[in-house]
């Protein structure tokens, strides 16, 4: 063997310890992270939530992708947990074809670090890089984990005509509904994780066309299984839409569903566990940010009738967020009620028609009732708010926001003089039923 053979060899053999084969690679968690650019400055997508530990041990490989909006890449910033030790296992992180490693004794419990590379790396803007995390030394005394959170679904940005199939059912458990107006590819992503999440539920899909003009009606012939479609020759707004499904559901609970959103797996079966407790008669979901940030972890009420979104743009894993709670109202973007209660409560109120504090108003009537509105925490799904109704609270549906709140406050003046003023902390506000 020749002097270049022998090179050739050796090179070949480090190049195989550089790519380890692993036991597992784990590819459905995000974990908090951002690259960073010349200045240590985030230049990609910044993802700082979460609350699942992934322990990196040996065979282990953590697979996911940033991507850059500059070219030069100089380093990364991540979370670890060390379990309140020091420890001497070295941490690997390929991007591409380059692999950079540090040791973990770097590390502090639970604090972000910046991870600056030895050599700074050149790639495309906007091009996807995929990063691998694993460390080939851990062990049981010398091991760190990442902090994670779950990967949303994708958003796919093409509509597809192809069939979307959902089991039949002759005695469904859960009707949901969805009123839909145009948007098709957001409609479409919706059906989409449906179609793969709480699959082992009975459920009817009951969906009311507001006279869509665009490849709304194409989608939904595309639709197989038990599915239940109204098709109005106008927009009847969302209050009359949701109206008209319920009257057809058969399921034992109705579940109000936006369009736009994406659910996220056991949503459906940790709302229906919710539902266990009889005294429970209306829950509601943790609603997310496409960036992953929280949209909504239950919903509060002031003395004015003015609202709250509870923990509104914060961090969908801190422990506030993650208790099951009694709530003023929960968002009709995703809105359970026992059907027999819908029945007695006569549903929305239609004076709130076209849409807007229905949800609020039904919530405020069923504990009028004597039953509890719960926030389900362990119920999530990603919502694209605004996608249909617009964000301009001066025109078109938005502008109903305004016009209805005063509607609801003198329909329930009385109830509201025990809420507490706009202004009060969410955390005082978020408290004020859980000490009646």
């Amino acid at each position: 063997m020749n002097l270049l053979q022998r090179l050739k060899r050796i090179f070949s053999n480090q190049h195989k310890n550089i790519i380890p084969q692993f036991d597992k690679i784990i590819e459905n968690k995000l974990p908090a992270s951002a690259l960073l650019g010349k200045q240590q400055e985030f230049i990609s997508a910044t993802n700082f939530y979460g609350n699942i530990p992934v322990t990196l041990s040996q065979g282990i490989c953590i697979r996911f992708q940033l991507i850059p909006h500059e070219e030069n890449v100089t380093g990364i910033r991540l979370r670890f947990g060390t379990y309140c030790r020091i420890n001497h296992c070295h941490i690997n992180i390929q991007i591409n074809q380059f692999n950079h490693s540090f040791n973990a004794s770097d590390l502090v419990d639970n604090e972000y670090i910046n991870i600056p590379f030895t050599t700074p790396q050149t790639y495309i803007p906007k091009q996807k890089l995929e990063i691998s995390i694993y460390s080939t030394d851990a062990t049981a005394e010398n091991v760190v984990a990442l902090w994670c959170s779950r990967i949303p679904p994708v958003f796919v940005n093409q509509l597809k005509l192809n069939p979307i199939i959902f089991p039949i059912t002759s005695k469904p458990q859960v009707s949901i509904i969805i009123p839909v107006f145009n948007k098709a590819l957001y409609t479409y992503n919706c059906l989409l994780a449906l179609q793969t999440c709480d699959t082992e539920i009975s459920r009817e899909i009951i969906i009311i066309n507001n006279a869509s003009t665009d490849e709304t009606d194409l989608l939904l012939k595309q639709l197989q299984g038990t599915i239940k479609v109204i098709n109005n020759t106008e927009n009847k707004g969302f209050v009359e839409a949701c109206k008209q499904g319920a009257d057809i559901a058969s399921g034992e609970f109705i579940l109000f569903l936006n369009n736009d959103t994406q659910v996220m797996s056991a949503w459906l079966s940790n709302m229906l566990e919710a539902m266990n407790n009889s005294k429970v008669g209306i829950t509601g979901s943790k609603l997310i940010y496409p960036d992953g940030r929280l949209q909504e972890a239950g919903g509060i009420i002031f003395n004015d009738a003015s609202g709250w979104n509870y923990g509104r743009l914060q961090d969908p894993s801190l422990p506030q967020f993650n208790q099951s709670r009694a709530v003023d109202y929960c968002s009709g973007a995703s809105l359970m009620i026992r059907r027999h209660l819908w029945e007695q409560l006569g549903g929305f109120d239609s004076r709130y028609a076209p849409a807007y504090y229905e949800d609020t108003d039904l919530c405020f009537a069923a504990r009028q009732a004597g039953y509890q509105v719960l926030y389900c925490h362990n119920s999530e799904l990603i919502h694209h708010e605004g996608i249909t109704a617009g964000t301009d609270i001066n025109t078109g549906y938005k502008a109903f926001q305004e016009i209805n709140h005063t509607k609801f406050m003198k329909k329930w003046q009385d109830v509201l003089i025990t809420h507490f003023p706009a202004g009060t902390s969410p955390e005082t506000a978020i408290a004020r039923l859980s000490a009646n």
